[in-house]
C-alpha cells in the first residue's frame, strides 16, 4: 500500500515540470504580458531558495 502511494507521488512530481512547460508555452504563444506581483507573491518569491528567470526559460523554449 505504501509503495503504491509513493509511486503515485513520484509520478505526480515528474509530471509537474511538464505542466509548467505547457503553461509557459501558452504564455509565450499568447504573448501574455507579465504583471507586477502582489505583495504576498513577492514574499513567497523572496522566501523561495531557487528563483527561475522567465526570460531564460523563454529563450530555451524558443530554440
Amino acid at each position: 500500500m505504501v509503495d503504491s502511494e509513493l509511486l503515485s507521488e513520484i509520478r505526480e512530481i515528474k509530471e509537474r515540470p511538464t505542466r509548467v512547460e505547457c503553461m509557459l508555452r501558452f504564455i509565450i504563444e499568447r504573448n501574455i504580458e507579465e504583471v507586477e506581483p502582489l505583495p504576498d507573491e513577492i514574499e513567497a518569491i523572496d522566501a523561495d531558495d531557487e528563483i527561475i528567470d522567465l526570460d531564460e526559460i523563454k529563450r530555451k523554449l524558443m530554440r
